[in-house]
C-alpha cells in the first residue's frame, strides 16, 4: 500500500461514509475484523484531525505496519 500525504489527502476529501468504508476496508485487508473497530459516523472527525495532523514520519510507520500485518496475515 502506498500512504503518502497526496494519497492522505485523497482520503480526507472522502465524505463521511465513503472514508469509513474506505478505514474499513483497510482493516479488513491487513486482518483485522471491521465489527471490532466500533468506528461510527461520529468518530470520522477525530479520524479526519488525527489523519490531517500526521507527519510523512506516521505515515511511513503506517504503511510498514499494514503491509507487515498483511503479510502475516498470508501466512496464516
Amino acid at each position: 500500500m502506498q500512504l503518502d500525504r497526496n494519497s492522505l489527502d485523497k482520503l480526507l476529501k472522502l465524505n463521511d461514509k465513503q472514508l469509513m468504508s474506505i478505514i474499513k476496508g483497510l482493516a479488513a485487508d491487513s486482518g483485522i475484523d471491521p465489527a471490532s473497530l466500533n468506528i461510527n459516523v461520529n468518530d470520522i472527525s477525530s479520524l479526519r484531525s488525527a489523519l490531517s495532523s500526521a507527519t510523512d514520519e506516521d505515515l511511513k510507520k503506517v504503511a510498514e505496519q499494514y503491509e507487515a500485518n498483511k503479510r502475516a496475515k498470508g501466512r496464516r
